[in-house]
């Protein structure tokens, strides 16, 4: 069964992190291809190369502090 994490949580850990990398801009296509306003954008654990389905030491560490 997956874990569910709130949209705070996701946000608030994103915001935080010193790691964090937008998969777009890992991949390399820049956030202007894929319309990606810097207005709309908004951090997420779900949006990280590190999330790898909620298993990133960093989100595990800090979501058991919520």
């Amino acid at each position: 069964m997956k874990k569910r994490y709130t949209e705070e949580q996701l946000r608030g850990i994103a915001k935080e992190c010193q790691e964090f990398e937008h998969i777009i801009n890992a991949m390399g296509y820049g956030y202007s291809l894929l319309n990606v306003s810097a207005k709309d954008y908004i951090r997420r654990c779900t949006d990280c190369t590190h999330w790898l389905s909620g298993s990133c030491n960093i989100f595990q560490n800090e979501i058991s502090q919520w």
